[in-house]
């Protein structure tokens, strides 16, 4: 592999690593899994997770998953980009196949929804087998950006401006981490250059039927009229945002430990005299202790729920949110479809 030497791209790097060891520490040889699809932000930062390998600790692995929708021909060559990037790199790589048209028919949602979910998921199973701890993946400034766009777009609230958390769970113990949000795309096609890596272009990433395209190509350079910088505002923004709902998180799991009976259950009463954002982290608090994620919709029918006085919300993995004689409960619920008695 060519090193580059330009003092830039060394800094670049330096982030990069920083920002692995302050999220997940010192790897001391631990596995740490890198998903790169070939583009030019996975490549820089494999190239730059291998240089500074021995400044992190970490023993990298590259991971490329295939979610089967474009071309055989496209597949092909993200596939031979990926060995040959994991080949100069000389880090050992994982192909994984993922089915994304068939996730999206079977939950009716979007297709980049559910690439995304069978990707995650796929790296995570990976990850395990290898016994890794985390997954590395490439999201820069600009996806920061953006992601905070099109949340703002959906009309989110909090936790959609507070964009990609540079840190999160992927489950039963495992990270992701996203160490380039600081590191813009413009820097990471110059990693690219700097170390003479000609990466694949992904022809989907031009068609405008996906919002998150139109964003990039159409609104964003619009904005960029207006204010130059209006990426890294807008990743500041995320930043801050992110900073007032991590209190919120805390204040809402403080209440929610003064709330509980000894049943586990929440006095409904109590959870009323609540101010309204409060009672949304403790619900969300009460529901993910147990295993459970709520979206904003089934927030807001469990919210519902609980001003009515008594009813029934139905929940992910087979749970049921009840609020009865005055308490706010979790039940079990009916096993999902299709699973085993």
């Amino acid at each position: 592999m060519t090193l580059p030497t330009d003092r830039r791209i060394r800094e670049i790097g330096r982030t990069v690593s920083k920002a692995v060891v302050d999220r997940l520490g010192q790897g001391f040889g631990k596995p740490l899994v890198v998903a790169v699809s070939g583009g030019a932000d996975s490549s820089a930062l494999l190239h730059l997770l291998a240089d500074t390998r021995s400044r992190h600790g970490w023993r990298i692995r590259a991971a490329h998953v295939d979610h089967a929708i474009q071309s055989s021909a496209v597949r092909a060559r993200f596939r031979e980009t990926a060995r040959r990037l994991a080949t100069i790199a000389d880090v050992p790589l994982d192909i994984r196949e993922a089915d994304a048209r068939a996730e999206a028919e079977r939950t009716q949602d979007g297709l980049e929804a559910a690439a995304r979910r069978v990707r995650y998921e796929a790296l995570a199973r990976l990850a395990r087998e290898r016994g890794a701890q985390a997954v590395a993946v490439a999201h820069t400034l600009d996806d920061q950006a953006e992601t905070v766009l099109l949340h703002i777009l959906r009309g989110s609230g909090l936790d959609g401006l507070s964009g990609m958390a540079p840190l999160r769970p992927l489950g039963d113990g495992l990270q992701l981490v996203r160490p380039m949000l600081e590191v813009t795309r413009t820097e990471t096609e110059a990693v690219c250059r700097a170390y003479e890596w000609t990466p694949a272009e992904d022809p989907s990433n031009l068609d405008p039927v996906h919002t998150r395209n139109r964003i990039r190509m159409s609104l964003l350079p619009l904005m960029r009229e207006l204010n130059p910088n209006v990426a890294e505002r807008l990743a500041g923004l995320a930043g801050s945002v992110a900073g007032d709902r991590e209190l919120l998180e805390m204040l809402g799991a403080q209440a929610l430990a003064q709330l509980r009976d000894e049943h586990g259950a929440i006095a409904r009463r109590s959870f009323l005299s609540l101010p309204g954002q409060l009672q949304v982290r403790v619900i969300r608090a009460f529901c993910r202790e147990r295993g459970v994620t709520l979206s904003a919709e089934r927030t807001a029918a469990a919210l519902q729920v609980v001003q009515h006085g008594h009813g029934v919300v139905e929940l992910p993995e087979g749970r049921r949110l009840s609020v009865a004689g005055g308490t706010i409960a979790l039940d079990p619920g009916s096993p999902p479809a299709g699973s085993a008695s």
